[in-house]
């Protein structure tokens, strides 16, 4: 799963087919593990045996040479919350070998955007070319893929349903993928899927498996097969929405059953692409997809996430390394989709403006009196040049956001080429999006927490050049900008401008 997951348990297999239990906080790339009661868990790259980890007197850890599991890690005299670091070289404890980074057609619609904005910067006169925004009708392909041993427990109208149905509520869901992103952009995005019927694999699933072949070389086998089938018996494709290179935006895997892989092995779920496009009817190119387990119901979280990558081209806003938590909770695009998967969070006010789905905007301006609706894309924006600017937006703590960690006004400083990796946060290194934290405290910088009472403007608090935080830009020079008189959380909030 590309969408990072915090915290969350899993059931690991050993070769010997011991099964133990882990906590983990990571994503598709690498990831940390320990036990239930906070042992650090590495895997022998040899045996493939999950071993307890002991600090070895350097800062990183090294195997014991006892399998996870097989004595109690007291007895062996280990501390509980040993810290992996990352090596020199960027090595880790768990690396996924098979799914390098940058390759997705969406990653690489990015890199074009960011190379001319990059070129627009240096010549300094041409204006930032647009953002490819994501308004109108859009429309994805789901598959859904069971195996001659293990049949799908979920009808394909109820994953239609789940997909696409307004007013959608089974499992708990608030409302269906499309409700989301129809809800998000204020109306301006209709995102729906076309299901198809359950296709059954030619081989039973332990051999799509099987830990012993790289990830994602199964997976893709198993989508091959799925598509080629589907082909063969005149499916319509011509329906998908494609870019101008003719790559279908969005293909969602389901396959039935419940995960049974150890972290980044056989079919557990991640986002990739085929290894080269293959057409599906004429201008309709299959390349990106998401692939995940279908166990006995169906959460809005990660599909959305995975689908704000495909469809908006959206990055993921929090740190691949994990020495810091990005924008938290604030934003699907990072953490927002863990406190309540079946009712995750809004996506924050800089990935919506770059969509294209700003309602009213209002220039933060000396003497300006601010109102911002919530749930509306009602955004103060003050911008400095081509690439960096403020954008704030009231969020409260109801409806899509009924799991933030805060309520009150969100101030984002937005760099669009930073990378939300670089959590030094100084003129040469910093997030393409943070969340100025209202407390001074920078929890999420420091990888404290996902979010917490204390990041929003409340009433009685100030942004400005002499507050702290301060409203200064990345280099230090000031933006003049002078928020105050910020009136307390609520539907719709307000102040005024300096």
């Amino acid at each position: 799963m590309s969408m990072p997951f915090m915290d969350q348990k899993f059931t690991f297999t050993q070769p010997d087919g011991t099964k133990i239990k882990v906590r983990g906080t990571g994503n598709q790339h690498q990831a940390t593990f320990t036990t239930l009661d906070g042992y650090t868990v590495l895997q022998d790259p040899v045996s493939g045996f999950f071993h307890y980890a002991e600090e070895a007197g350097t800062p990183h850890p090294q195997l014991t040479g006892i399998p996870t599991g097989a004595v109690k890690p007291r007895v062996l005299g280990l501390s509980a919350g040993v810290k992996p670091q990352p090596a020199p070289s960027g090595v880790t404890p768990f690396v996924s070998p098979g799914l390098p980074r940058s390759r997705s057609r969406w990653q690489k619609r990015r890199e074009e955007h960011r190379a001319q904005l990059l070129a627009a910067l240096a010549n300094g006169i041409a204006p930032a070319p647009p953002q490819r925004q994501t308004v109108g009708v859009y429309i994805g392909l789901c598959l859904l893929i069971q195996f001659p041993d293990i049949k799908g427990s979920i009808k394909q109208a109820d994953v239609n349903d789940f997909c696409n149905k307004p007013g959608y509520s089974e499992f708990g869901n608030n409302g269906s993928v499309r409700d989301y992103f129809f809800d998000v952009s204020d109306g301006k995005l209709t995102y729906t899927n076309i299901v198809t019927s359950w296709y059954t694999a030619k081989k039973p699933r332990k051999y799509y498996t099987d830990e012993t072949v790289e990830q994602p070389l199964r997976a893709r086998e198993l989508i091959l097969e799925a598509l080629a089938y589907h082909v063969s018996k005149g499916f319509d494709f011509s329906g998908l929405t494609a870019d101008d290179q003719q790559y279908i935006y969005a293909i969602n895997v389901f396959y039935a059953g419940k995960r049974t892989n150890n972290w980044a092995k056989g079919l557990w779920p991640h986002s990739f692409h085929l290894q080269a496009p293959v057409q599906l009817a004429p201008g309709k190119l299959a390349h990106d997809y998401q692939i995940t387990d279908m166990p006995s119901e169906l959460t809005l979280g990660t599909f959305c996430h995975e689908n704000g990558h495909m469809i908006c081209d959206f990055p993921d806003l929090y740190d691949y390394g994990y020495e810091s938590n990005g924008v938290g909770a604030y934003c699907l695009m990072c953490s927002g989709g863990n406190a309540d998967p079946k009712n995750p969070a809004r996506i924050g006010a800089y990935l919506k403006h770059a969509a294209g789905w700003t309602t009213r905007i209002t220039n933060m301006v000396p003497g300006a009196s601010v109102q911002l609706a919530a749930d509306k894309n009602e955004f103060g924006f003050l911008r400095r040049n081509k690439t960096e600017y403020f954008i704030v937006e009231s969020r409260i703590q109801a409806g899509r956001d009924a799991s933030l960690p805060d309520a009150g006004l969100a101030i984002w400083k937005v760099d669009e080429v930073g990378d939300n990796s670089n959590e030094a946060m100084t003129a040469a290194s910093h997030y393409e999006c943070s969340l100025v934290q209202a407390d001074g405290a920078a929890d999420l910088e420091m990888g404290v927490n996902n979010g917490g009472p204390g990041d929003l403007f409340a009433q009685g608090g100030s942004f400005s050049p002499t507050s702290r935080p301060d409203s200064r830009w990345w280099d230090g020079s000031p933006s003049n900008l002078d928020i105050h008189s910020i009136s307390p959380p609520s539907p719709t909030i307000t102040f005024s401008c300096s």
